[in-house]
């Protein structure tokens, strides 16, 4: 239902569709005149009928469908022409408030609806083609008519809130089409209720946000205590508890490094790095020191029996699958001990892998840096320390916690989570004293420790061993090894023709070393570097550092043959091959000397002994010597010469 040309109409494909008038019956009405078609149809706009000329039948079937339809044509009127605005919504979704705040979600769909419902108020008033008219003599008439219209709206589907009254459906109209759609925005959006606010300008603020972020973090209370002192001496209005608490959530990210830390402030409140596990063992190792929560009786010479002591570990964790590669455990945290994490690290892989493998990366923290540094950079090809006092930026930190929770926490001398832990998520105080005796000591504590580890240690090891790959990894070697991680022996030892014999960690051994060029340093003094998990090998190292030889611990031969087992034969093999080639090779460079000496004396002799060769002759030979001489030199000289080569 609409009117046209100020007649009520009804669209005939619409009475078609609704089964009123069947289209035989539609064409031989409209063909008789029994039927005032006022619009003939076209494409994309449909024939229009006269109500007033329809049959009384067909009248009462469109009455009993559509209700009042002078109604239904005033609310069509508006209806049929609202359209979706794009532009209208990009402009209320991007609108911001002065505090930075976008509109709230209901009133961007308010605002929207009331803009379309307008923008088809317009198209009504220019299809008529009588604004003047609608603003003239019958403005009053034709402007009821369409706040009537607009009411009349369904509201599930167009819930706008333009005025009933006509008036001011007009005033807004007409204040829309000259503002656009910022008209339709309340005050206290677009100037933020600053008219009735009590800090209203930039010292106003400037004051508040210095009381609130004052590191001593004061309350609300003390901040407008503090602050109407100020306003009363500068003639500003006064203000609550309550709005410095408004003032306060709103200027939270501001004040916030200034009343907690900078480190806090980046802990909590900056942006954060998400990162994904390592594809494969070696790739990234992080490491750090944790003071263990297990406690210890320790009895001193004097005194009395503590029960609250606790040791330190130092653990080195490969981030895939996070396996426990390295620890180390000791009274507090030293270079040594995480010297010692590392050196069991290294051993670790050549248990899992058959060689020892360097770290591609390693992530430490900036502790000892300065001693430590040649270390890291002997076990890892690349290593990035994490920023002071970040710990998100350390998986190991996290992972010390599972420990706790997992392992530590069964035993009857765990200490709890941490200093800053709830209190009701510690353990009994009274618990503790009960049990305390039965406290183990120092080695006790330990052996649990270590228990714990090689347990973690055996659920990861298949997994973490089916991932490994040694590509793009460094291998290090014995020699590398026992000088960064090695003891150094107390005393200097020289070589005899039995090898190196000492007493290191208590036990005599025999060393020797396979490189022919080692014996040739037999007056020199060496110190020996060794492991003392594994002392088969040794590192041989001069006083100044610059020789340094991989010494084996000697194998020992049955005398009698009867006594000979597997490998016996080999190993004798390997010692007669090495002395064939030291002989060798000392022949050799003898000879090459012998050769030259001749050469130099034959010189010599020539030019300073008159001494005839076998024909009687001396001063032809001396001739050709000196001749042969100067074509050596010009040919040297000749810029030609080196091209050649």
């Amino acid at each position: 239902m609409q009117y046209y040309n100020n007649i009520l109409t009804v669209e005939a494909v619409w009475m078609i569709e609704q089964g009123i008038v069947s289209k035989c019956n539609y064409d031989s009405l409209s063909r008789r005149g029994d039927l005032n078609v006022v619009r003939r149809g076209c494409r994309n706009t449909p024939a229009l009928v006269a109500f007033d000329s329809m049959p009384d039948r067909y009248k009462k079937a469109v009455t009993a469908i559509v209700g009042d339809v002078r109604q239904a044509a005033r609310q069509n009127a508006i209806a049929v022409r609202i359209e979706h605005s794009p532009k209208a919504t990009e402009f209320f979704d991007r609108y911001m408030v002065d505090d930075d705040r976008h509109l709230p979600t209901d009133k961007r769909q308010e605002y929207y609806t009331n803009s379309i419902v307008l923008d088809a108020i317009g198209r009504l008033i220019s299809e008529r083609n009588s604004k003047r008219r609608a603003l003239g003599s019958r403005a009053t008439r034709f402007w009821d008519e369409i706040a009537q219209t607009v009411q009349e709206l369904d509201k599930s589907i167009f819930p706008h809130t333009l005025p009933a009254n006509a008036r001011s459906l007009e005033r807004k109209y007409q204040r829309y089409m000259e503002s656009g759609y910022e008209s339709l925005i309340h005050k206290a959006y677009t100037n933020g209720c600053k008219n009735a606010a009590k800090v209203a300008d930039e010292n106003q603020e400037a004051m508040l946000v210095t009381l609130m972020s004052d590191p001593r973090n004061l309350d609300n209370a003390q901040v407008s205590r503090l602050y109407n002192m100020i306003a009363a001496q500068m003639g500003w209005k006064q203000i609550s508890e309550g709005a410095v608490a408004v003032w306060r959530d709103k200027c939270d990210d501001l004040i916030c490094a200034r009343r907690h830390g900078q480190e806090y402030y980046r802990a909590n409140r900056e942006m954060q790095v998400k990162r994904s596990m390592p594809t494969r063992p070696l790739l990234f190792c992080t490491m750090d020191g944790w003071d263990i929560e297990l406690m210890y009786q320790k009895k001193p010479e004097r005194g009395a029996t503590t029960y609250f002591n606790r040791l330190t570990m130092v653990v080195v964790l490969d981030a895939c699958t996070k396996y426990p590669l390295g620890f180390s455990i000791g009274e507090n945290e030293s270079p040594a001990l995480i010297k010692e994490a590392l050196r069991d690290a290294m051993r670790e892989t050549e248990h899992l892998f058959g060689k020892m493998y360097c770290f591609d990366q390693l992530q430490s923290d900036h502790f000892g840096m300065k001693t430590l540094n040649p270390t890291y950079q002997v076990v890892a090809d690349k290593v990035t320390p994490a920023r002071v006092k970040n710990a998100k930026a350390k998986i190991i930190e996290p992972w010390f916690g599972y420990f706790n929770k997992k392992y530590c926490q069964m035993q009857t001398n765990w200490s709890g989570f941490g200093i800053t832990s709830r209190k009701e998520l510690q353990p009994n105080v009274e618990f503790i004293n009960k049990y305390k005796k039965d406290f183990p000591d120092f080695a006790g504590v330990c052996r649990q420790v270590v228990s714990f580890i090689m347990a973690e240690r055996k659920e990861l090891r298949e997994a973490y061993v089916s991932q490994f790959s040694s590509e793009g990894l460094r291998e290090m070697s014995r020699e590398q090894y026992l000088y960064t991680f090695g003891i150094e022996s107390k005393s200097r030892y020289l070589l005899q023709g039995s090898g190196i014999r000492a007493t290191i960690g208590g036990r005599k051994m025999d060393y020797d070393c396979f490189d022919t060029h080692f014996r040739k340093y037999a007056s020199v003094r060496w110190a020996l570097r060794y492991d003392p998990d594994d002392m088969h090998y040794a590192l041989a190292v001069n006083e100044d550092g610059t020789l340094q030889y991989v010494l084996e611990e000697k194998y020992i031969q049955p005398m009698a043959l009867a006594d000979r087992s597997e490998g016996d034969y080999e190993q004798l093999q390997r010692v007669m091959d090495f002395n064939r080639r030291k002989e060798s090779e000392m022949a050799d460079d003898l000879s090459a000397k012998n050769e030259r000496a001749r050469d130099i004396l034959e010189q010599t002799t020539l030019s300073k002994l008159l001494i005839t060769d076998s024909n009687g002759q001396h001063k032809l030979p001396k001739a050709k010597a000196r001749l042969a001489a100067a074509q050596l030199e010009e040919v040297a000289d000749d810029d030609n010469f080196y091209d050649m080569y």
